[in-house]
């Protein structure tokens, strides 16, 4: 059995990830077309990067998307480190998004996604279409595995290194905060957990 499941698993072992194909938002005219992009599709995952672990101070500092396989979308509302680039307003953002946030029909894919809809509650939006969340189906394909956070289950499932928040952040003292990385690694680190999102779901 174990070599039937190596099999099966290996046979859905991803290519390498084009990250040509990850995008940042920085204008209202981009923010439309994705927008819109969102508006029409029956399914997508998403990813918040936010201020803190605890849902219950964090604040929102971007949104990821990814709609396929492949192709993801990050956008960035409060980077504030110097030189930083002009960003789109988070209300802003949030208003045009929230009718997508609530929509039941509109089918939501995420990692530990009740993380993400309490910190949406803090900013008045109820998360409605919950579908999938990796973590969950991690757990429920192999409780008796200690770990099914998204580098764990990325090894596990898609034979991949992905990077770790540490690694674009710093350790322990000299860490700094979400908002304070440079926005073109910070957007391939975002965009790239959405992707996961979907490239997880797809074995799992």
């Amino acid at each position: 059995f174990k070599n039937w499941l190596a099999g099966l698993v290996g046979s859905k072992r991803e290519q390498a990830i084009d990250e040509e194909k990850y995008h940042v938002v920085l204008t209202e005219k981009d923010f439309e077309s994705w927008h819109e992009k969102l508006r029409h599709a029956k399914a997508f995952a998403f990813d918040l990067e936010t201020t803190s672990l605890d849902a219950m101070q964090a604040e929102i500092v971007g949104l990821s998307f990814a709609l396929d396989i492949g192709t993801a979308v990050y956008i960035p509302v409060a980077h504030d480190y110097e030189g930083a680039p002009k960003q789109l307003e988070r209300s802003y953002v949030l208003q045009k998004l929230k009718p997508i946030f609530v929509d039941p029909h509109k089918i939501k894919f995420g990692q530990n996604i009740k993380y993400d809809m309490s910190v949406l509650a803090n900013y008045d939006i109820e998360l409605k279409g919950i579908g999938y969340d990796t973590m969950l189906e991690s757990y429920v394909l192999n409780s008796s595995v200690n770990k099914h956070d998204k580098e764990s289950l990325a090894l596990r499932y898609l034979g991949k290194t992905i990077t770790t928040y540490e690694s674009i952040a710093g350790k322990g003292a000299k860490q700094i905060p979400f908002a304070q990385v440079e926005l073109n690694v910070a957007a391939s680190y975002a965009a790239a957990d959405a992707d996961l999102v979907l490239r997880l779901h797809a074995v799992l």
